[in-house]
């Protein structure tokens, strides 16, 4: 995998954030500056596995299906009626900066953080997008992208982030508990349906698809948190994920 400097750069802002967010609240009796930083060392690290380990699945998926995917900060491009609102040219420090969209997923993060003293997440903070290349979709019938293909690239990632998250819990060390936390609370967030996220794209591929994909992890998220052991979460995730699938394959054979 090759990064431009430009994704390099959304790594660096997002991986920073995210970690200061999981960081913020140590759990410590008493604030010391030595331990929150040694803390944040670690969900440094820890955050910086689970981005690296989302993109990755965005960008196999992608080149499965003739596709380059590039790594993006999550924003909006204008406020209501407002057409022109980005990008953005600003001076700073002498130098001309171009802002692409107002980054709301790290102003929400950073805010939710800090308002809640670190208690409550707000993960949403990155997205990608598909750079087509035609002679890698040699053999397709179309040269951009299927709706059934966005929803498979889009779904991969927070896929292996709470795959990631249930092998962690397998192996039960206490040292991997943060590496749950992290793996179970970001793909929930990438699955919500909002533009721009991977669960708007999932949803806007296959309907069928989201519905168990999202109940799955859901439903996985919560019950690593709550028992104590990997397998009977797996299971009793994919039994709800399945039997709200069928239900709804039910009520729309039904209506």
């Amino acid at each position: 995998m090759e990064y431009t400097k430009r994704e390099l750069k959304y790594f660096a802002v997002i991986i920073l954030t995210l970690a200061f967010a999981f960081a913020f609240n140590d759990n410590a009796p008493e604030f010391s500056w030595a331990h929150w930083l040694v803390n944040f060392l670690k969900m440094l690290v820890f955050v910086a596995i689970s981005v690296f380990v989302h993109d990755f699945a965005h960008d196999m998926a992608a080149r499965k299906y003739g596709f380059i995917s590039e790594y993006r900060v999550w924003g909006i491009k204008r406020f209501g009626l407002n057409k022109q609102a980005f990008p953005k040219k600003i001076r700073f420090l002498g130098k001309d900066i171009v802002i692409n969209s107002f980054p709301v997923g790290i102003v929400l993060c950073i805010l939710v953080a800090i308002f809640s003293n670190g208690k409550l997440f707000f993960t949403a903070v990155s997205s990608y997008g598909l750079v087509i290349k035609k002679t890698h979709r040699f053999g397709h019938k179309m040269v951009e992208v299927t709706d059934l293909e966005e929803a498979k690239i889009a779904l991969a990632g927070p896929m292996a982030n709470i795959l990631l998250a249930l092998l962690c819990k397998i192996i039960n060390a206490d040292a991997l508990a943060e590496l749950v936390l992290i793996n179970s609370i970001m793909p929930v967030y990438d699955m919500l349906p909002i533009f721009g996220l991977d669960g708007m794209k999932v949803l806007a591929g296959s309907r069928p698809i989201y519905i168990f994909s999202f109940i799955f992890i859901l439903a996985l998220a919560i019950l690593l948190y709550t028992l104590s052991s990997a397998l009977p979460a797996l299971l009793i995730s994919a039994a709800i994920a399945l039997v709200l699938f069928l239900a709804y394959i039910w009520r729309a054979i039904t209506k």
